[in-house]
């Protein structure tokens, strides 16, 4: 997985370097355009180890990353983002004193979505878009305030994929993103069903 995440990475690095927009007078045609931008997340999921007892608590988290789009109208877009997601747990223990932790994750994703533009300006610098494809996610580290007493950080699973569906807007060269991550892999190896649901929110620049 590290070999494939330094090989998109320096593709990615490759395309950045030849980026740009073709235009034919003050419409804006098909190009490659990059960007670098950055946010905050929520993160939680369900878990039916420890059945009905563990409440699940979004907390905020971040990410930063890189972005390549090719297209006009209807363009496919990818990025490559660090960044750490956070959640609360509590539970009660065998003494029925609750215990309460948190979950630190690291990760790297790289997404891949085909979007389509709503609204375009005639000279194609500000734009209202929808985007929708699938991401995988690479776990580099996974932190646990307390260990509870059901399941450790080796629980937690490597590698995920999730669906992506999201809205953003281009203004001159400043983009904003609202995305929504919904899990496909569950989080935990000893919970099928513990699929997380993430939503993120970026602002960033592009070029």
């Amino acid at each position: 997985m590290k070999k494939l995440v330094l090989l998109i990475s320096a593709l990615l690095f490759a395309g950045f370097v030849s980026a740009q927009t073709t235009t034919t007078g003050n419409e804006s045609t098909t190009g490659l355009k990059m960007g670098f931008h950055a946010g905050i997340n929520t993160s939680k999921f369900a878990t039916e180890l420890n059945g009905d007892s563990t409440d699940v608590s979004a907390r905020i988290g971040w990410q930063a990353g890189i972005m390549l789009r090719y297209g006009g109208r209807f363009f496919v877009e990818s990025h490559l983002e660090l960044g750490q997601s956070t959640i609360g747990l509590i539970t009660p223990d065998t003494s029925l004193v609750n215990i309460e932790t948190k979950v630190y994750r690291s990760f790297v994703t790289i997404p891949v979505m085909l979007g389509y533009k709503l609204f375009q300006s005639p000279d194609g610098s500000s734009s209202f878009r929808i985007m929708a494809g699938a991401e995988a996610m690479a776990i580099l580290k996974t932190k646990i305030d307390e260990n509870l007493f059901y399941f450790t950080k080796d629980d937690f699973e490597p590698f995920s994929f999730a669906a992506y569906s999201g809205i953003g807007a281009d203004l001159w060269i400043i983009r904003l993103d609202l995305g929504l991550h919904y899990g496909l892999t569950p989080m935990l190896q000893t919970d099928d069903n513990s699929y997380n649901v993430m939503t993120t929110f970026n602002v960033g620049i592009t070029f």
